[in-house]
């Protein structure tokens, strides 16, 4: 496993005597550990032991991380090639933006639409820059174009008109709008293919909308957009961030065009401090993955549902996603922390068990300077706009994104306890075991299974949020593991021939 330049930090383990314990009160599968520290105290941690059977095959990978590029960030992104070095170093894929944003911020390259014509003045100047610096970082560009709300004029091309009676565009003369991106990136040979029909059109017609009026004048849009799309290019990959709401996928399916991606947006508090974090790591592995009341569709019910009525199985992606989606008075403190990590780390591992194909990180960066002169938190983001200074998020993505890809076979592993979740897969000879302790307290890994000498990449409270560094250091599989508390760890060994 490479980690570049960054820096590395051995955690030494100092393990004079591990000895079997009585059953604590917490759960009879947990066994405490007695380990007698370098201070010769005694401390007695519970045990988890992880079982792993590299003979049972039970999936493969299809997920690969995206990211958001939101607000100014473009514009960094363009500038630094740190910020582009740390993004190619985790291996995203796929880097999602919007047309739209009020005044400098805004990459719109219509910088007017004469409705009368239907027609634009344009200049892709910024457009063009920053879909060669996606494509050089080895990922592709995915444009997400207006979003349908209350004053939408503010998300569309100057000067376009918006309809009295829909309060949406014309949906001829924003088809021409959109066309006009495909036309453009055909003509200079660029193989953009991914776009989103309005962000989050759910915020126009309601919330899974029992009223069907408004989501009607959407799908009236969303038809004409796309097949005008298509037919300047067939091989474009359209859909909205809606679709998989129980109403709306229902009524798509009696009106809509075919969508090439099921879409679906993930935060799993809408206030800061509104759930613990134990709340949110359940949240973490039910949102978007199991089908609950107060949720859009599970990915996999969707798919079914869709393939039933149109005989196609669509890929998944979730292509907004973080901790929380509080912003006006502050973001969570708690991204950037240690729950963050985790809380990230049990929704991309729900991800891949559930044959997710994109999940995409809202955002790259976030200005830790800004956001502590106008709220709580430090933003949305995985690193630092100030610094290009990685936060526990981006270690998340590098721990596992960096060490998987789409076609890994999945194998078998298991944890006897809650506490601590599990994943496994084999890569280019060698075995990944994924754990994420998800309590707060320290509990001892004992390992069955597998033998021989491991390496382990983690990220723990041992280092700060503001800071925070990948921890090495290695074992054998007869010595325990010990995580201290919440903790994302990789662990690696090579593949007996």
């Amino acid at each position: 496993m490479n980690f570049g330049n960054r820096r590395k930090t051995l955690a030494i383990f100092v393990l004079a005597i591990i000895l079997a314990g009585p059953t604590i009160a917490s759960g009879s599968e947990l066994q405490a550990s007695k380990s007698i520290t370098s201070t010769g105290s005694i401390n007695y941690w519970p045990s988890v032991s992880v079982t792993v059977d590299t003979s049972e095959i039970i999936g493969t990978n299809n997920l690969s991380v995206g990211f958001q590029l939101d607000w100014d960030r473009w514009i960094s992104f363009i500038q630094s090639p740190t910020a582009r070095s740390l993004a190619q170093d985790v291996g995203f894929n796929l880097v999602r933006v919007f047309d739209f944003r009020p005044t400098y911020m805004r990459l719109m390259p219509c910088t007017y639409w004469d409705e009368s014509t239907g027609t634009g003045t344009w200049d892709w100047t910024n457009v063009d820059l920053l879909v060669q610096k996606i494509f050089e970082i080895e990922a592709e560009p995915f444009f997400c174009l207006g979003w349908a709300r209350d004053n939408i004029q503010n998300y569309i091309p100057s000067g376009m008109a918006v309809n009295p009676s829909t309060s949406l565009p014309y949906p001829d003369s924003y088809a021409a709008y959109c066309v006009e991106w495909v036309k453009h990136f055909d003509a200079l040979g660029l193989p953009v293919r991914y776009y989103e029909i309005m962000n989050e059109p759910w915020t126009y017609f309601g919330w899974d909308p029992e009223d069907t009026t408004k989501l009607a004048h959407y799908v009236e849009l969303w038809n004409t957009v796309a097949r005008a799309m298509r037919a300047e290019n067939p091989n474009l990959l359209l859909s909205h961030d809606a679709i998989t709401q129980e109403r709306v996928l229902a009524y798509w399916l009696d009106h809509g065009d075919d969508v090439d991606f099921l879409d679906f947006h993930k935060y799993d508090a809408y206030i800061t401090g509104q759930y613990s974090d134990e709340q949110m790591f359940n949240r973490a592995e039910i949102r978007g993955f199991q089908t609950v009341p107060w949720a859009p569709l599970g990915i996999n019910a969707a798919r079914q549902i869709w393939f039933d009525s149109r005989g196609k199985w669509l890929p998944a992606i979730n292509s907004e996603s973080n901790f929380g989606s509080a912003w006006e008075s502050g973001t969570d403190p708690r991204i950037q922390q240690m729950a963050g990590g985790v809380w990230l780390a049990l929704s991309l591992r729900m991800g891949i068990l559930n044959g997710l194909n994109y999940n995409i990180y809202f955002e790259f960066a976030s200005s830790k300077s800004w956001q502590e002169a106008h709220g709580t938190g430090w933003g949305f983001g995985m690193t630092n706009q100030d610094d290009n200074q990685p936060w526990f998020p981006y270690y998340v993505h590098r721990i596992i994104g960096g060490n998987l890809s789409v076609g890994d076979p999945i194998v078998e592993v298991s944890s006897s306890s809650d506490d601590v979740r599990t994943l496994a897969w084999t890569r280019n000879e060698k075995l990944n075991i994924l754990l994420i302790c998800k309590i707060n307290e320290p509990r001892t890994i004992i390992w069955q299974g597998i033998n021989g000498g491991i390496t382990i990449y983690r990220i723990d409270n041992s280092t700060s949020a503001e800071n925070p560094t990948i921890q090495t250091s290695t074992l054998s599989t007869d010595e325990p593991l010990i995580m201290n508390g919440y903790t994302v760890a990789l662990v690696q060994l090579t593949i007996p021939t």
